[in-house]
């Protein structure tokens, strides 16, 4: 079997206050291994160290110690340039420069991953057919709903077809109409593609939905691992809210 992912014994601690002696531990010996192909859910409440896995995998941050396997590079400084072209992120909460269309952004982050002029216009007009976005290609950022802006993320991170996309609450503070539409999209994406896709939610139907197996990380460690089944059974729950509910306790 092959791992898009593996984490073997993985810390890591952010300093602050005065000459950094304040510690604040976000992860805690995490082990894990996720299958290439797959969406992996990890859950945990707020400050749980599921931002800080995701930038250690993502290659924007590097552990304190453990190892780090992504597409069969360990994370080092010298493995994060060539790397970062296979991968992409969503963030629940979008930042793009706000005066750009819809298009100029996806043009501009284009470039940014050295994609060709041909491929480019190619992947670009892709990209906002996909999402729905063709009539508002000359709209500004600051123009667009939440929704669209949400939609303009997707497609930015699928704009240089990564093997691994990183999904950061994708649909937080989005109409329950547009999260389902938002939901079905990445199914759609994840059946056509086949890349790995890496979920954190705090919509419990959202991992139900998308997940085939779920980490519930609390306190930067891995409390539990299975699919949806087996974590109703572990923790003797009806459904993944209270198995949610019982872990964080």
């Amino acid at each position: 079997m092959d791992y898009a992912i593996v984490t073997k014994s993985v810390y890591k601690t952010y300093r602050s206050g005065f000459w950094g002696r304040k510690l604040t531990p976000a992860l805690l010996g995490v082990d894990l291994s996720i299958k290439e192909g797959e969406i992996f859910g990890l859950l945990g409440p707020n400050g749980a160290g599921k931002t800080t896995l995701l930038n250690i995998f993502s290659c924007q941050l590097l552990p304190d110690s453990g190892e780090v396997w992504v597409l069969g590079n360990e994370i080092t400084h010298q493995a994060t340039n060539r790397l970062k072209s296979r991968l992409n992120m969503c963030s629940g909460n979008p930042n793009f420069p706000w005066s750009l269309t819809v298009e100029e952004n996806l043009k501009f982050y284009s470039l940014l991953y050295g994609l060709c002029r041909k491929d480019c216009k190619k992947t670009i007009e892709k990209s906002m057919e996909m999402f729905g976005l063709e009539k508002f290609r000359h709209t500004r950022y600051d123009e667009l709903s939440s929704g669209n802006k949400q939609r303009l993320a997707l497609a930015k991170a699928l704009i240089n077809n990564p093997e691994v996309l990183f999904l950061d609450e994708p649909t937080i503070g989005l109409d329950p109409d547009i999260a389902r539409k938002i939901r079905k999209e990445v199914f759609n994406i994840h059946k056509e593609k086949k890349n790995t896709i890496i979920l954190t939610t705090h919509y419990m139907k959202e991992a139900e939905e998308l997940c085939e197996r779920i980490a519930f990380i609390k306190d930067g460690e891995i409390k539990a691992l299975g699919t949806r089944d087996e974590l109703l059974e572990m923790t003797k729950s009806e459904n993944l809210e209270e198995a949610f509910l019982e872990l964080a306790e």
